[in-house]
């Protein structure tokens, strides 16, 4: 593991998510774990699983890009973000892909550090 991945290493943040320009829509817990981003309410909800998680250290700041693919279709999340402190904040991308059309739509996330490496190892 490189130095960089092992900054969120074990951590989760808990918060709001909605579609970009509108209100809060829905609680998540994105959660960091040997070297895999996962969205809990993705995975619950729709068959979303862990994917890499990439990371870039700005000064204070850690730019943070992972990519989590459906299990059920041709879907995919784009997800970027920065942490700040024990803060989180970023936007997705959802896209469905079908053989005569591609569906996106954006949205928002922001959350706090909630766990650390043994808590969010027991809720994998």
């Amino acid at each position: 593991m490189t130095q960089s991945i092992s900054m969120l290493e074990g951590k989760a943040f808990e918060g709001e998510l909605g579609l970009l320009g509108e209100p809060a829509r829905s609680t998540d817990v994105a959660i960091f774990n040997d070297g895999m981003f996962v969205s809990k309410k993705c995975q619950e909800l729709c068959g979303y699983t862990s994917g890499e998680y990439w990371l870039r250290k700005q000064g204070d700041q850690i730019q943070v890009k992972a990519m989590t693919p459906c299990l059920t279709s041709d879907a995919t999340i784009l997800w970027q973000g920065v942490v700040s402190g024990d803060q989180i904040e970023g936007s997705f991308i959802w896209t469905n892909r079908r053989w005569y059309w591609t569906f996106e739509k954006e949205f928002w996330f922001k959350g706090k550090l909630v766990e650390s490496d043994a808590s969010a190892n027991q809720q994998q």
